[in-house]
C-alpha cells in the first residue's frame, strides 16, 4: 500500500481498523513469499523462524542459547509432532539446526547462510516497509528511545514474531501453511485497494497468487480447488476472493482483533531496541521492499 505523507495538524489515529489490517495482511503475505524463497516451503521457514525466536541468534543483546524440544515447537505452532519433527529433521541435514540432547538450536553461524540471510533480510525491510507505510499513514507510534544503538538483529526477531503471531492468531483456519499463505496473499490482494470505510474485493486471478508467493502453479491450482470445495474461496468472473461470510465470521474477527493487538506489542517493541520510529527510511538493510504486482 502506497500512502501520502499524513499531514501535520491531523491526530494520529490508534492502530487499529481495515486500513492496518490490510497493512498487516500485506506483511503476512510478503513475510511467506520471503520465507518461500529462500527455503522451498512454507513449512520449513515457519519452523526456522519458530527455533530462531526461541533459541536466537536474532536478539537485540547478546542473543540465547537455550535449546528447544520438538514437543516445543509442535505445540507453538499448533502443527503434529510428526509434521514439525520431520520438517525440523530436514533443516538440521540442511545444516541450519543443530541435535542435542537438550532439544534443537540455532548456531550463530546461520547468520550467515545465503537462505537465512535471504528470509531475514527481507522479513527485516518488510517490517521497516510496515512501519514506514504506519507512519505516513498517521497512526500513532511510539516515541524513539534516544542513547541506544539499533541492531538489525532485534529488527529481525520482531519481523519473525510478528510472521508467527500472524500464523498463530489464525490458527483456528486449520489450513496447512501453503494454504494458509494462499490465503493471505489472496486476502491481501482483494483488499489491495482498502480504505478507512472498508475493504474493497478485488478478485485476483490465481497465476497473480502463484507470483506473489513464489510458488508452482500446479501447487496454488491444487490448493486453490481445496479450499473452493471447503467454502473458503469464491471464484468470480475476474479471478478469487476470500469468501465473505468467511471474513465475517466471529473466528475471523477475533483473529484480526488479536493480531492486531500483538502487532501494537510488537511495534511498540521497536522503541525499546532503538529504532527509528520517527525516521523509519534508515533502518532499511537493503531497500524498501516493492509490492507484489498484481497485473
Amino acid at each position: 500500500m502506497a500512502f501520502e505523507p499524513a499531514q501535520q495538524h491531523q491526530a494520529a489515529a490508534p492502530l487499529q481498523g481495515p486500513l492496518f489490517e490490510g497493512l498487516l495482511a500485506e506483511f503476512a503475505a510478503c513475510a511467506m513469499s520471503a520465507g518461500i524463497g529462500a527455503f522451498g516451503a512454507p513449512n520449513r521457514a515457519m519452523i526456522f523462524a519458530a527455533a530462531a525466536r526461541a533459541c536466537g541468534p536474532f536478539d537485540a543483546g547478546p542473543g540465547r542459547s537455550h535449546p528447544v524440544s520438538v514437543n516445543a515447537l509442535a505445540a507453538s505452532l499448533a502443527r503434529p509432532f510428526e509434521t514439525i519433527r520431520r520438517q525440523a529433521n530436514m533443516l538440521i541435514d540442511a545444516g541450519l539446526l543443530v541435535r542435542s540432547d537438550a532439544g534443537l538450536a540455532v548456531p550463530l553461524q546461520v547468520i550467515c547462510d545465503p537462505r537465512v540471510a535471504q528470509m531475514a533480510d527481507q522479513c527485516h525491510d518488510l517490517l521497516v516497509r510496515l512501519v514506514e507505510d504506519v507512519r505516513a499513514a498517521n497512526f500513532m507510534l511510539s516515541e524513539p528511545r534516544p542513547g541506544v544503538t539499533y541492531d538489525p538483529r532485534g529488527g529481525i526477531g520482531i519481523a519473525f514474531d510478528l510472521l508467527l503471531a500472524t500464523v498463530e492468531c489464525h490458527h483456528q483456519r486449520k489450513e496447512n501453511w501453503t494454504r494458509l499463505a494462499l490465503i493471505f496473499a489472496i486476502e491481501w490482494a482483494n483488499r489491495r485497494f482498502a480504505h478507512s470505510a472498508g475493504p474493497h474485493l478485488a478478485p485476483v486471478k490465481p497465476s497473480t497468487v502463484a507470483r506473489i508467493l513464489g510458488l508452482p502453479y500446479a501447487t496454488v491450482s491444487r490448493n486453490i480447488e481445496t479450499l473452493v470445495a471447503a467454502g473458503k474461496l469464491r471464484r468470480v468472473p475476474e479471478g478469487l476472493v476470500i469468501a465473505p461470510d468467511l471474513l465475517a465470521a466471529p473466528a475471523a474477527v477475533d483473529a484480526r482483533l488479536a493480531l492486531a493487538n500483538r502487532a501494537r506489542q510488537l511495534l511498540g517493541r521497536l522503541s525499546h531496541i532503538g529504532f527509528p520510529l520517527d525516521r523509519p527510511a534508515v533502518a532499511y538493510i537493503g531497500s524498501r521492499p516493492p509490492l507484489p504486482a498484481l497485473g
